[in-house]
């Protein structure tokens, strides 16, 4: 069985908890015709929080929750980190964005941007409004294969390059790929922009209370 070292990392589980609670409270009863969350660790690192049923999308999904969690109380993002690579101590490690083990079984993304009243986001009590997005991972790769296509260098060339250089941001493919130095596990993220996640979400996204 292959192994999932990643740790968890205690700034974030709290954050996630509060999320999924909020999610189950607002959006999932009110827009999908049946929801089953997973509570099994087996599953979720496999990528799947929950298996839903939407009534514009065909079959049962096994969707992975994704929140920008730290920026509840910040500036409103206008983009969307997709994982690309982390490190574990000195091991470099695949993102979930790319998944070359092919360890991950999410069919969908619910990606969420969650706001609060000014507070660093702890409880579903602090979550005042939030804006999510259903986007399908099929989708979402084929839209940056296309983009990359038009590339001359390797996206696995610029993560090398940001990982061993100084610079914490690089454009390819017409995207923005960042490291994330200050962070424990010093992520490399492609930085997707929200209004293209608008658009390839095809209309299911939610504008929450």
């Amino acid at each position: 069985m292959p192994r999932n070292p990643r740790p968890a990392f205690g700034r974030d589980s709290h954050r996630e908890r509060a999320v999924a609670e909020y999610l189950d409270r607002h959006l999932y009863p009110e827009h999908f015709q049946s929801i089953d969350r997973v509570n099994d660790k087996k599953r979720q690192l496999a990528g799947i929080d929950l298996f839903a049923t939407h009534k514009d999308i065909e079959g049962e999904m096994k969707i992975d929750e994704k929140a920008a969690t730290s920026w509840a109380h910040k500036m409103d993002l206008k983009t969307f980190a997709f994982e690309l690579q982390w490190m574990l101590g000195d091991e470099e490690m695949g993102g979930w964005f790319i998944d070359k083990e092919r360890l991950k079984k999410t069919t969908h993304w619910m990606c969420i941007w969650p706001r609060t009243a000014g507070e660093p986001l702890n409880r579903v009590e602090d979550i005042v409004r939030a804006e999510a997005a259903l986007i399908s991972v099929r989708v979402l790769r084929r839209w940056v294969r296309k983009k990359a296509s038009k590339e001359t260098e390797f996206l696995e060339d610029v993560i090398e390059r940001l990982r061993n250089g100084s610079e914490d941001e690089l454009q390819w493919a017409g995207l923005r790929i960042r490291i994330s130095r200050n962070l424990p596990e010093q992520p490399i993220n492609l930085l997707m922009p929200r209004e293209t996640l608008r658009e390839l979400s095809g209309g299911v996204l939610w504008d929450l209370p």
